[in-house]
């Protein structure tokens, strides 16, 4: 089975196969924990899952196509 999960460190959204342990974010390589980290979704193919990263990505742009920023109180 395949987990979609986000890095704990960078925030971004990676494939982890949930017969590991831990996994490598391919985008900043911390090093996370899968036991206790929140699971997006699931999927029992790598092809699904990649598919489910792509919605997902879709849904966050904003409706000019443009990725939607979070904004932070000062």
């Amino acid at each position: 089975m395949y987990l979609i999960v986000n890095c704990t460190s960078c925030g971004k959204l990676l494939i982890a196969n949930s017969i590991n342990k831990t996994k490598a974010c391919p985008h900043c390589g911390f090093k996370i924990k899968l036991f206790g980290t929140k699971i997006i979704a699931r999927t029992e193919s790598s092809y699904h899952a990649v598919e489910l990263i792509q919605k997902l990505k879709e849904a966050k742009k904003g409706k000019n196509g443009n990725p939607v920023f979070k904004t932070f109180k000062r």
